[in-house]
C-alpha cells in the first residue's frame, strides 16, 4: 500500500483513496452484514488505493480527522443496507457530497430479514451487492476521465 508522510508528526499513513466508499457494515442484521462485505470484495477487486472504507462510527461520533479525510476524497460511493438508510442519513447531516447512492433494501431487492440475521444471506445477494458497488465505481472513473 502506497504511504505519504504527514507534516506535523512524520509518521507513515495510508495515502487518501480516490473513492471512498461510506456504508452501514452493521453486523446487527444481514443486509447491514452484507454492505460490509460487498464492500471488503470491491477492495479486493480493485487495485491499488483507488477505493478505501470510510470509518462511518468516527463520523457519527465527528471526528475530526476523519470529517477531515473523508472530506478530502474525490468521491464517495454511501451503501445502506435497508429502507433505514442511515449511512445516507449520516452523509447528508455532515453535509459531505456523494456520487452515488445504494440501497440493498430498495435498489436490489434484497430483503433485510431484521436483528440478529447476520449470517442469513445468499451468495447471490452478496454477488448482487458486490457488482452494484462496483458498477458505481466504475461510472464514477468513467466519468471522471473526461476530467483529466
Amino acid at each position: 500500500m502506497e504511504t505519504e508522510k504527514t507534516n506535523s508528526d512524520q509518521k507513515s499513513v495510508p495515502k487518501i483513496p480516490e473513492i471512498g466508499i461510506l456504508l452501514c457494515f452493521s453486523g446487527a442484521s444481514n443486509s447491514g452484514w452484507l454492505t460490509g462485505l460487498a464492500a471488503i470484495n470491491v477492495l479486493k477487486e480493485c487495485e491499488g488505493d483507488i477505493v478505501g472504507i470510510c470509518s462511518l462510527p468516527s463520523l457519527v461520533n465527528r471526528i475530526e480527522r476523519q470529517l477531515a479525510i473523508t472530506k478530502r476524497l474525490k468521491h464517495l460511493v454511501v451503501v445502506d443496507g435497508c429502507q433505514n438508510s442511515c449511512s445516507k442519513k449520516i452523509a447528508d447531516g455532515l453535509g459531505l457530497k456523494y456520487n452515488a447512492y445504494i440501497n440493498l433494501e430498495t435498489s436490489l431487492g434484497i430483503k433485510k430479514l431484521g436483528p440478529f440475521t447476520t449470517l442469513k444471506y445468499s451468495e447471490e445477494d452478496l454477488d448482487k451487492a458486490t457488482k452494484a458497488i462496483l458498477h458505481e465505481i466504475e461510472l464514477i472513473q468513467e466519468a471522471s476521465k473526461g476530467y483529466r
